[in-house]
């Protein structure tokens, strides 16, 4: 399992990276899930409503790359450490803050924990570590 495991998660990071909604998509399960860790941002459900949640993110963040540190499997999931740079291009909401371009890149860590059904990813847990938030100018401002 852990072979057909390491396989998906170069897929996925590889689909991250072209930036191409449809092959990341083509990864997961129609039922899927996303959450994002950051503002107590809630969960979304279900293929389509993922599908516009990263394509959001993208364009937020349209030269965003992901840099594997460090991968950890088991039967049916994976957790995946990165290191992510990104510049974020359109003003991004955080619930009543609004962070703003500033045409800076920024880098991070960043951590998925991925739920795996069938080979492909039916749950994605993402957590970012504060440096997102500080090098948005949220800091103090947005629960992390």
């Amino acid at each position: 399992m852990t072979s057909s495991l390491e396989q998906l998660a170069t897929r996925y990071g590889e689909a991250w990276n072209t930036h191409d909604v449809d092959r990341i998509m083509a990864l997961h399960t129609t039922d899927t899930v996303f959450r994002l860790h950051l503002n107590a941002a809630p969960e979304v459900v279900g293929a389509d409503a993922v599908r516009s949640a990263f394509g959001g993110l993208l364009a937020l963040f349209p030269d965003i790359v992901f840099r594997t540190e460090t991968e950890t499997f088991g039967n049916d999931f994976l957790v995946n450490q990165t290191r992510i740079t990104a510049t974020l291009a359109t003003p991004m909401p955080f619930g009543e803050l609004v962070a703003q371009p500033n045409g800076r890149p920024m880098t991070f860590t960043g951590v998925d924990v991925i739920t795996v059904v069938d080979g492909l990813v039916q749950r994605k847990e993402t957590y970012l570590d504060i440096g997102a938030a500080q090098q948005l100018g949220l800091l103090g401002k947005v629960a992390v």
